[in-house]
């Protein structure tokens, strides 16, 4: 189920509530803007504007999270994506400066629509209405993606300071709260997809008894979106993928599960060496735009306006397995894995005997699963893996000590923000 498929409208809403960031500022006497009023007369395009505000810089996102992590390496000319797959990130390089920023306007974009929904509908009406639970559900994705990103961040315009864990309680709350909304409103797909984040943000402050209840709610086949048009497509295509930009592509670790042919195809999965349909990559030989690195593309978005799976239900199946595997219920979790894999063809694991191979079993289940979603690099940093990982490459380039797990604040809030200091060494960058 894609709940978001106002393309069209979500990107223009979303460039009309940035106009609409002062009404002081609306009131000049210019045909060509948008006035207070004419936000009031137009509440659905401002609820699709906070949502529009989540989608447009997804794709952006998950190309950084890949290079910080070992899914995707440089394979063009561009600084920006050489840092990150090399580890070079700090406070005032990060590459993921850009989408925090698009966060946190979205972050504020919802709390300026509640209070323009209350002023021109009422209170009562406001707090039941689906325009509320959209904004709502906005808001509450807009912290839970600043937490997964940011090792600290703000939870309200010019705000305090807030660690990652603080901004995905807040996230939490949020969720909770449009989830509320959403049931009044009639909405249950808003309902449905704050409970699917909110699973998501409790299993990474790891209440994990929290998340399962939640994931156990969504039922199969849901998925929530990040969706794109001709005015704003998916990136992932246009920089990274065969017969468009090619600055960046599988990282070579992959590549002995990867075979070169004429037309697209899927990575191998390790077990069986059979073909895995949920990682579709392209392989013919073909150098990158550095001429000089086979470019091993993604093939999983393959048009300028395919959508990206910000939740979905086989998300959930794993949020419930790496739970039970946590617990010491490795046939439990093996049992929900093998049920994942056997969906697309593939044979299934033998229940492991310790730990440390059921953990590496959920961490490629991972991998497969969230192929190209953003997940990799907050699952190695959540793990505590990325020194090993890196180490394993034995790559002087690419060294796993010392790289970050998770990427800085953006520069431009201490900036502009009285509440924090601007200064390098009060920052945090996680590194292994």
């Amino acid at each position: 189920m894609n709940m978001s498929r106002m393309k069209g409208a979500m990107a223009v809403a979303a460039a009309v509530l940035a106009l609409g960031a002062c009404d002081n500022l609306l009131t000049v006497a210019d045909p060509g803007r948008y006035t207070a009023t004419d936000l009031d007369e137009a509440l659905p395009a401002v609820a699709n504007g906070v949502e529009g505000a989540i989608h447009e810089i997804f794709d952006s996102w998950v190309v950084d999270q890949a290079l910080l992590a070992d899914v995707y390496q440089h394979t063009g000319t561009w600084s920006g994506y050489d840092d990150p797959d090399h580890g070079r990130t700090n406070y005032n390089n990060n590459a993921t400066g850009g989408e925090q920023n698009s966060w946190l306007r979205a972050q504020w974009f919802a709390t300026d629509a509640e209070e323009r929904f209350k002023r021109v509908l009422g209170d009562a009406e406001a707090a039941s209405s689906p325009l509320t639970a959209q904004v709502r559900l906005g808001g509450g994705l807009a912290d839970m993606l600043l937490g997964m990103t940011a090792c600290e961040s703000v939870g309200e315009p010019t705000g305090e300071l807030m660690t990652d864990m603080q901004m995905l309680a807040q996230a939490e709350r949020k969720l909770g709260d449009a989830m509320s909304t959403a049931q009044s409103a009639g909405r249950p797909e808003y309902a449905m997809a704050a409970q699917a984040a909110r699973a998501q943000t409790r299993m990474l402050q790891g209440d994990w008894a929290g998340a399962v209840t939640d994931a156990s709610a969504i039922p199969a086949g849901f998925a929530y979106y990040a969706v794109f048009n001709v005015q704003s497509t998916n990136s992932i295509v246009q920089l990274t993928t065969k017969n468009n930009n090619e600055a960046a592509g599988l990282m070579y670790k992959w590549w002995p599960l990867i075979d070169k042919s004429d037309e697209s195809g899927f990575m191998k999965d390790p077990l069986s060496g059979m073909p895995d349909m949920r990682i579709p990559v392209y392989f013919d030989g073909e150098i990158a735009t550095d001429n000089e690195t086979p470019h091993h593309s993604q093939w999983k978005y393959v048009d300028d306006t395919d959508d990206i799976a910000m939740l979905h239900s086989d998300g959930m199946r794993l949020i419930i397995a790496e739970a039970a595997a946590r617990s010491g219920d490795f046939a439990g979790a093996t049992a929900i894995l093998n049920e994942l894999r056997a969906a697309v063809g593939l044979p299934g694991h033998e229940v492991p005997t310790d730990p440390e191979t059921m953990a590496s079993i959920v961490l490629w289940e991972r991998f497969a699963e969230h192929f190209m979603e953003g997940q990799r690099l907050i699952d190695l940093h959540r793990n505590g893996l990325m020194r090993r990982v890196f180490e394993e490459l034995n790559d002087p380039d690419r060294l796993g000590v010392g790289r970050p797990t998770k990427w800085p604040m953006t520069s431009t809030e201490p900036t502009y923000n009285p509440n924090i200091n601007d200064d390098l060494t009060q920052r945090c960058l996680p590194r292994a």
